[in-house]
């Protein structure tokens, strides 16, 4: 059990950007030989005809990576909460296969829920024009620099397959740190942090629900798990919907001291074509660097999604079950709901090709 909401929090998900500079335990590099067993075992789905979805766990069974693959999984949800994985061998690849490579990599980690109302279960991140700031605007189909914030999944994956000619830059924040930070600074603003705030749906909303949903910045489980979500961008959109309550003073001030420690107490990450990172969106927050991306819409910036249900998730508050669904610890849980089709790629984790041996390793802290 976790550390009381009354007091500073400890632990290895807490953590500044200037002790990430000297840590090592969240950044690895696949070595040639785990290259060439991924590029392998991609073409031979691919060769097989099978279509992405119809994949399951096995087919990416690589035994020199499956301890890797628990050691990104032990570092996502019981380390610092992220993980990079260097070398991903995308330049040997298409962009079909490697939408092949990343889909069978999430699978060794969890399984996918959909991104969007058009159930997208892995999404290209890419500026095709939209425009943020708009009411349903969603960031991966936008260019320029992203603020601080989590997505409505367990954990979020990234793979990189083209680079901008400069910046785009990674931003990763310990979401624990920013909350110790307020009690050392405001600790008069813990409590508006702690109480509901309103978040915008951006559009996607499904019949019998609101277009917004309330949940604090900071929340615990019963079992006093820490979890926390933040969108400025969300928030904001939220102020322009009928009856949603403007926010107080207190509010806006709380939700700007996060802003600002999000940028102090971050650590910045130069991402490379084949770099591939996860994130537990319960202790982190990201965010992204502006960028100049190529003219040619082949070459532009352009990065694979992944959102990830996870079999050694936590327990979730219960105010969470308006965006995630069940809160149960292990469960398939959290992404957008379709207006028709399915909001998880599969109907459980036997369905995705887990075993009981799998759930058991992951689930007992075994994960070798």
């Amino acid at each position: 059990m976790e550390q009381s909401n009354l007091t500073a929090m400890e632990g290895p998900y807490v953590w500044t950007g200037t002790q990430m500079q000297t840590a090592t335990g969240w950044s690895s590099t696949l070595s040639p030989s785990e290259a060439t067993e991924l590029v392998r075992a991609t073409r031979a789905v691919v060769e097989s005809g099978r279509p992405l979805e119809a994949l399951r766990r096995e087919d990416y069974r690589l035994p020199q990576l499956q301890f890797r693959w628990g050691q990104v999984a032990r570092e996502v949800e019981h380390g610092c909460g992220f993980s990079l994985i260097r070398g991903v061998p995308v330049e040997d690849l298409s962009d079909e296969e490697c939408t092949f490579l990343f889909w069978g990599i999430g699978l060794q980690l969890g399984a996918p829920v959909s991104q969007s109302r058009l159930q997208n279960y892995i999404a290209e991140v890419k500026d095709i024009g939209e425009r943020m700031g708009q009411a349903t605007t969603r960031a991966y189909r936008a260019g320029g620099p992203l603020r601080f914030h989590t997505d409505q999944c367990d954990v979020l994956g990234l793979l990189c397959v083209r680079e901008p000619i400069s910046g785009g830059d990674s931003r990763v924040v310990s979401s624990a740190a920013i909350h110790n930070e307020v009690l050392r600074r405001r600790p008069d603003l813990l409590p508006v942090l702690r109480a509901p705030f309103f978040f915008s749906r951006q559009g996607e909303e499904v019949e019998g629900e609101m277009p917004w949903y309330g949940r604090p910045v900071f929340d615990w489980s019963a079992d006093g798990r820490f979890t926390s979500i933040f969108s400025l961008s969300f928030i904001e959109s939220a102020q322009r919907l009928e009856g949603v309550p403007q926010l107080t003073k207190a509010q806006r001030e709380a939700l700007e001291l996060v802003a600002q420690l999000a940028d102090e107490l971050s650590t910045t990450i130069a991402l490379r074509r084949g770099d591939m990172q996860f994130f537990n969106n319960h202790v982190v927050y990201h965010s992204r660097t502006d960028y100049q991306d190529h003219e040619d819409p082949g070459l532009r910036r352009t990065q694979l999604r992944l959102w990830l249900a996870t079999p050694d998730s936590r327990r979730l508050p219960d105010d969470a079950v308006s965006i995630f669904g069940p809160t149960q610890a292990g469960v398939m849980r959290g992404g957008v709901t379709p207006p028709s089709g399915r909001r998880f790629a599969f109907s459980d984790w036997h369905d995705a090709g887990w075993t009981d041996a799998d759930l058991g390793r992951f689930r007992g802290g075994d994960r070798a």
